[in-house]
């Protein structure tokens, strides 16, 4: 489908084909894509869909209807066998930082932030007055300081946490040099607020980022790191703190339930497998409820035996897609469970102590696709008739009868205010109990009266999560990026980015031959063209290739915009040399279920691309053009997910490769074109390497983009040396160079974009 954009000057039809396909290929939610894509990456195994649940590594068992902690904890089954999910940790831990003051002060280089701190007019499936709030990234969780309700303490998903004193006006992060930045929960010690503890790994997207918990004793002014080998490697989705025990912590994680009685110094494991959320009775702390993928578990001791708790509707044996639990705050006798079975939301209600629940009536469009990745519950801290309920879109409801129900959908309204959907955590205001705060995929936002209006926090947040970074060499200020779940953005006046593109946003790329030409992509082949500067600038045109409906590609596919050639591929390559104006498609020697995942354009005669299982291929441009290229394999450097190729110099003999997945060797060097490799890993860490810059004016001197920062060679990868100072402790996703400036430049996964002389 050909033709400009249509009148919101974002959207497009190749938006809403990109989004139709994605939804045919991940009926669970394009978001599992997303994950895979982050998995197929590192070479860990495979987040899937099995007997339609999203599964990750070993399913746990439940816990034994009468056993103690120890007998469950035998009885469980192994955690995920894939070691590789743990690799993080011990690069995590051994890597340190100067200072950004004490390197500043000597000279060394020091990246600079250059937003977005701000994403105006975001996007909502509103249609009201207020539907395109100020958004920034995903977020995991929030507390109100009790003494203070202006103090805010923020846990973001890949940009760790954040602290407002005002209200949300502004924010300062506060853990960039903890080891990872990747975020899950966060919890106050109700009998010591002061007492936060905050827990590494995002749960929702199952994380293997995670490295223990953070806890803080200032009221998270401060933070320490608690590592943890228990806790390593999964990703956390609640934290519960025992009401008359500070240092009694509970945890529920993608690798199980786990249990620490010392703050979270030690642990002891309670069971295996999904453990999604933890719920201690306010009235009787000794009762504890536990949501997991078995159903749902019950103590009435404090922790020290386990009871399966019926819920009518769900015979035994009933594999939950997701289940939230949730105590009434002015009443807990009264519990809730909100759960997904199939395509079905499910909601449960128990009205006494220790008695039976009985099934209640749910929102009629509220939609449980991604349930296992955004789901949350929470019941009025005065009003036990009236909740909030999270999945794609917010949903309050008042009980009106026994089991009857009025429902609104209050983050996608046809007037008023809206806010971003993909909906992660919702709380209230411990001293107003009218306010309401919202954790989702475009930031956080906080309503004053129960959810009727709203007020994004997200202006001066810096967690937009970058996938891709795109340059034009004449522009100084010139720079446009793809991001989760908020459109593709390019830079207005710093800090502020313009939405450009709906969606997600995928690969990009700009040149400046025929003059100044930007390319963008969505999840999948779809591929975008505008002029990148003047009065037209990112009113975009459809140029994709054509291909069937079932053409296998990366979730996101590479791109890759040279001159006036454009390139994109997944099974096969498809090459243009007039600026998508049309296309040739390239079979590759490639097989069954490999893939192109690195793409870079030699020259306007020659191309290399690299693939999923470690191929380097070369394509050389026929007599005919692209239509008869010839495709040569050059010998593979080692199995694995290349991530980037860089060619140097006209002779095209000297290329280096990077590989993110684990293994022997992340980056190599070819110097007869491709015939043998050298391991020029040297030092480096076992640790994904995920973009490579050469530098042109001294090519012995090599930048990589890492899961844990930016390193540099200056021997052509004899010895690497650390290259963050000031960088945060975020995946580096991209890494691009203006020649001219010396700048270099980095998107990090929830960190927003960065940069660097060099």
């Amino acid at each position: 489908m050909k033709g400009p954009m249509d009148e919101t000057g974002r959207d497009s039809p190749v938006r809403r084909m990109a989004s139709s396909a994605a939804k045919r290929r991940n009926p669970l939610g394009k978001a599992l894509g997303r994950i895979q894509y982050f998995e197929t990456q590192r070479g860990i195994e495979r987040t899937h869909i099995d007997d339609g649940a999203v599964v990750t590594g070993t399913a746990g068992a439940p816990v034994p209807p009468r056993g103690r902690a120890g007998a469950a904890r035998k009885s469980a089954p192994a955690p995920d066998p894939v070691a590789k999910r743990i690799k993080y940790a011990p690069a995590f831990a051994k890597k340190e930082r100067m200072a950004p003051g004490i390197a500043a002060a000597v000279g060394l280089p020091v990246w600079r932030e250059i937003g977005p701190r701000l994403i105006p007019r975001g996007q909502t499936y509103g249609k009201g007055g207020n539907n395109k709030p100020p958004v920034s990234g995903r977020c995991a969780g929030l507390v109100v300081d009790r003494g203070d309700r202006r103090k805010l303490t923020l846990c973001t998903a890949g940009g760790g946490i954040w602290r407002s004193e005002d209200a949300g006006a502004t924010w300062r992060p506060l853990t960039d040099s903890m080891p990872t930045t990747a975020m899950g929960a966060i919890a106050a010690a109700p009998g010591s607020p002061n007492i936060i503890y905050a827990g590494t790994g995002e749960g929702d997207i199952r994380s293997p980022l995670g490295v223990g918990l953070l806890r803080s004793i200032d009221g998270g002014a401060t933070w320490e790191h608690l590592p943890a080998a228990a806790l390593t490697g999964t990703g956390i989705y609640d934290i519960a703190v025992d009401p008359g025990d500070s240092l009694h912590v509970w945890v529920g994680a993608v690798a199980g339930l786990f249990e620490s009685r010392d703050g979270g110094q030690t642990w002891r494991a309670l069971r295996a497998g999904l453990t999604w959320d933890i719920s201690i009775n306010p009235a009787d702390p000794r009762e504890i409820l536990v949501a997991c993928d078995a159903g749902l578990l019950r103590s009435a001791n404090g922790g020290t035996s386990w009871s399966q708790v019926a819920l009518p509707g769900a015979p035994p044996g009933t594999r939950f897609h997701r289940l939230e639990v949730c105590h009434a705050p002015s009443n807990g006798a009264v519990v809730y469970v909100a759960g997904a079975v199939g395509d079905a939301p499910l909601l449960w209600r128990r009205s006494s102590a220790g008695g039976g629940f009985a099934a209640e009536g749910v929102p009629a469009r509220l939609d449980v696709t991604q349930a296992w990745y955004d789901w949350c519950f929470a019941v009025s801290p005065v009003d036990p008739n009236l909740v909030i309920w999270g999945a794609i879109e917010l949903f309050r409801g008042r009980r009106t009868g026994a089991g009857a129900w009025s429902w609104d959908n209050i983050s996608s309204r046809s007037s008023g205010d809206s806010i971003h959907p993909d909906i992660h955590d919702v709380s209230f205001d411990p001293t107003d109990p009218a306010t309401l705060y919202c954790c989702c995929d475009g930031g956080l936002f906080r309503s004053p009266d129960n959810g009727t209006r709203w007020t994004s926090l997200n202006p001066g947040l810096g967690i937009t999560e970058f996938e891709f970074l795109a340059h034009l060499e004449s522009q100084d200020g010139w720079l446009m990026g793809g991001t989760q779940d908020n459109g593709t953005l390019a830079i207005g006046t710093p800090p502020q980015w313009d939405q450009i593109a709906l969606g997600d946003g995928g690969d990009c790329g700009a040149t400046e031959d025929s003059g100044r030409t930007c390319f963008h992509s969505y999840y999948g082949m779809w591929i975008e063209r505008a002029p990148a500067t003047g009065a037209g600038a990112f009113r975009w045109t459809d140029v994709s290739p054509s291909f069937p409906d079932s053409y296998d590609a990366l979730f996101y596919p590479p791109m890759e915009v040279q001159g006036r050639t454009v390139v994109k591929a997944g099974q096969t390559a498809f090459v243009s040399a007039d600026l998508g104006a049309s296309w040739n498609e390239i079979a590759l020697p490639i097989a069954a279920g490999e893939l192109a995942s690195a793409v870079t354009i030699a020259n306007a005669s020659t191309i290399f691309i690299g693939t999923t299982g470690g191929n380097v291929l070369r394509l050389a441009k026929g007599s005919a053009g692209w239509r008869n290229a010839s495709v040569t394999a050059v010998r593979r450097p080692r199995v694995g997910y290349i991530s980037d190729i860089v060619v140097v110099g006209t002779t095209m003999r000297v290329i280096w490769v990077s590989y993110s997945s684990f293994g022997a060797g992340h980056v190599f060097r070819s110097s007869n074109g491709g015939a043998a490799w050298a391991n020029r890993s040297g030092n480096l860490p076992d640790i994904p390497v995920n973009a490579l810059i050469v530098d042109p004016k001294n090519t012995r001197r090599v930048f990589i983009a890492t899961d844990h920062g930016v390193y540099r060679t200056q021997d052509s990868g004899v010895r690497w040396a650390d290259f963050s100072n000031g960088l945060p402790n975020a995946v580096v996703g991209d890494l691009i160079l203006h020649e001219r400036r010396r700048i270099l430049l980095a998107g990090t996964r929830n960190r927003g974009a960065w940069e660097v002389e060099i």
